[in-house]
């Protein structure tokens, strides 16, 4: 789309960076998983730079799990960025309980969203590896007349029980959908396709208040999304790009893969991205194993299928990657065969090592005679 204006009326974009990430484990001890480093910054650089590519004037960020340095993050790179500048709205400040979803971090501020006037509220994950332009999307919403609109990407069929899958008639209208379904329903004249939500969301903000008076309603997946197909007011916007591009990292397989695309040349990454790769990180990437800032290797180190923690140093002499078992003594390691090494890990694995290596001490046997 040309870079001109966002469509009228007004949009408020509301960014939701306070997820935990429980299935990245050890990478998120200390930090959230949007703050995660991938491709020379974080991963909640792509969702800010689709919206400040897109000319919002300002984002809401609703932290919670370990706030406090993605806050800071956000105002040192991106407030710069928005006219309006990035307002932060921790959860665990607003509320004793925190927010409790999703949806109930939209609510807890819809008095911050109806004050700015805007008719319409852009709801953004921050933790998605994708560039896309939500100027499109928001034109698809107003020339639709319906109150959501859902942004929507394949996956094959088999992968497609991570996500809030979707049904849609042929004027893109939503029929159906189901968080996390056991059994996804294919596409229609693609049975090894199914169509899933990307977490990117456009609501007629009345709309969206009034679903949110239901104080039970505190998700989008489970309960915004259903609420918005039985009423028949939801429809798919889906990006126009032929290879258009879309992960959600929210695994260690995932985080792992995704990071090895932009690891590749230049000219075969998903998208152009400001990143010069570092030397060693591009001779691991070629085994499949990803370096995170500030790890290092030693002496004779062989990995495969490897993610090496921020700050870790892996030992002279380890290998990891070809022998599960082995693998999970020392490390994490998932059904896909991604390994997991952190600083604690790699120190474990050496000081029992170097204990095998300790110096054994031989002593005269009883009735050997020295020559």
């Amino acid at each position: 789309m040309p870079d001109t204006l966002l469509p009228s009326p007004t949009t408020f974009c509301v960014l939701l960076a306070g997820g935990k990430g429980t299935r990245l484990h050890e990478l998120t001890h200390a930090e959230s998983k949007p703050a995660l480093p991938f491709a020379g910054g974080r991963l909640v650089d792509f969702a800010l730079e689709n919206a400040a590519r897109s000319g919002l004037p300002q984002v809401m960020a609703a932290t919670q799990y370990q706030g406090e340095g993605l806050a800071s993050y956000l105002q040192r790179h991106w407030a710069g960025r928005f006219r309006q500048g990035v307002q932060i709205r921790d959860g665990r400040r607003l509320t004793p309980r925190g927010y409790l979803g999703t949806a109930d971090a939209l609510r807890a501020n819809l008095a911050e969203i109806g004050a700015s006037g805007a008719e319409l509220v852009l709801v953004l994950s921050a933790d998605h590896v994708y560039r896309m332009d939500y100027r499109a999307m928001i034109a698809d919403h107003l020339a639709s007349g319906r109150s959501v609109t859902v942004a929507a990407d394949t996956v094959s069929v088999d992968r497609a029980s991570a996500f809030g899958v979707l049904s849609v008639d042929r004027q893109g209208g939503i029929t159906a959908f189901a968080e996390k379904p056991a059994w996804p329903v294919p596409m229609p004249g693609d049975p090894g396709r199914a169509l899933i939500s990307m977490g990117v969301y456009v609501f007629d903000r009345r709309w969206l208040e009034q679903a949110l008076a239901d104080p039970d309603c505190n998700d989008f997946g489970h309960d915004i999304l259903p609420m918005a197909v039985t009423e028949g007011a939801a429809q798919v916007h889906r990006p126009a790009e032929a290879d258009f591009y879309w992960r959600d990292v929210g695994t260690l397989d995932g985080y792992r893969l995704a990071h090895l695309d932009f690891l590749r040349d230049e000219a075969l990454r998903p998208f152009p991205l400001d990143w010069r790769t570092p030397p060693q990180a591009r001779l691991a990437a070629a085994r499949g194993t990803v370096l995170l800032p500030g790890a290092t290797l030693g002496a004779g180190v062989r990995l495969s299928r490897c993610i090496v923690a921020p700050g870790a140093h892996v030992p002279d002499g380890l290998t990891a990657g070809r022998d599960p078992e082995e693998d999970a003594r020392w490390f994490r390691i998932t059904p896909g065969g991604t390994v997991l090494i952190t600083a604690a890990m790699a120190d474990r694995w050496r000081a029992a090592h170097a204990r095998r290596r300790a110096v054994v001490v031989w002593r005269p046997c009883p009735g050997l005679q020295e020559a």
